[in-house]
């Protein structure tokens, strides 16, 4: 595997790897990876010939400075999970080569993201879709690989790529979850044992939620007041539980198969998001 350090180098490298014919994946990353990145790398492989890997903990993201100063780094491990996963190239800039000195360009999609993360984390989806620009301008990848937990973030790329004429095909993989059913997140070896014993309520209320809509309940309330029930009984505080639809993440009266009860709480000071597609 080759580790390229600058857009200057991801850019020629993915240029290379057209003209000899080969098609690109793209799996964008914050670092301290765990199967559910890999699952999106082994999604990529199937897809494409080239599969690049991107490691950047992007601080344009994080309104909470906290919380980006906390962010698990493990380089080391990180580089021998992607090459145990057949990853040929890793993209990994410091800030410097990403934004370098005086950069003053944002990235900003309407509507979308101003609710639910949005709302709750000012600044956030800027900072994402600026930095995912910047990685598909510089390697211009055929496909790009995202993970469901992360469903808005998905939406609001989607959008990006679509209001910008992108030609990338955008594939959203679906949550890797511990055995127990909390979804896998770098941001779970922060948690205590007891939290992260307690996180596991987020998946059951969801399932339970499941269960009420395949026996025919419709009413997002009492939909969602089975997920906060479920989270109530723990020490997280809820930020949010809804029904939504899938592309306009607009608020759902009445669920209807295929939308999304999504869920944002925070535990032990630690931030958990986590969602279900009702079918």
């Amino acid at each position: 595997m080759h580790i390229l350090r600058t857009p200057q180098e991801l850019s020629q490298t993915a240029d290379v790897c057209r003209v000899n014919g080969q098609s690109v994946a793209m799996v964008p990353t914050m670092g301290a990876l765990h199967q559910g990145h890999t699952s999106l790398i082994d999604l990529a492989r199937q897809h494409a010939d080239i599969v690049v890997a991107t490691i950047f903990v992007n601080p344009l993201q994080f309104n909470n400075s906290v919380d980006f100063d906390k962010y698990p780094l493990q380089m080391d491990h990180d580089v021998q999970l992607l090459e145990q996963h057949g990853v040929q190239f890793l993209y990994a800039p410091n800030v410097d080569a990403m934004y370098g000195a005086n950069f003053s360009t944002s990235v900003h999609v309407g509507g979308i993201t101003d609710v639910l993360e949005g709302s709750s984390r000012p600044g956030h989806f800027a900072g994402v879709s600026t930095v995912v620009a910047k990685l598909f301008s510089a390697a211009r990848p055929d496909v790009a690989i995202f993970g469901q937990k992360d469903f808005q973030q998905f939406a609001v790329i989607q959008r990006m790529v679509s209001d910008l004429d992108m030609p990338i095909q955008l594939i959203m993989a679906p949550t890797i979850r511990e055995p127990d059913g909390l979804a896998m997140s770098s941001r779970n070896i922060r948690l205590s044992d007891l939290a992260r014993h307690e996180a596991v309520a987020i998946w059951q209320g969801l399932r339970k939620a499941q269960e009420q809509f395949s026996a025919g309940i419709r009413d997002s309330d009492q939909l969602i007041k089975t997920v906060e029930s479920m989270i109530e009984s723990t020490s997280a505080d809820i930020d949010y539980v809804k029904v939504i639809d899938p592309v306009t993440l607009n608020g759902l009266s009445i669920a209807t198969p295929g939308c999304v009860i999504v869920v944002a709480v925070v535990l032990d000071e630690v931030r958990l998001i986590d969602n279900h597609v009702l079918v």
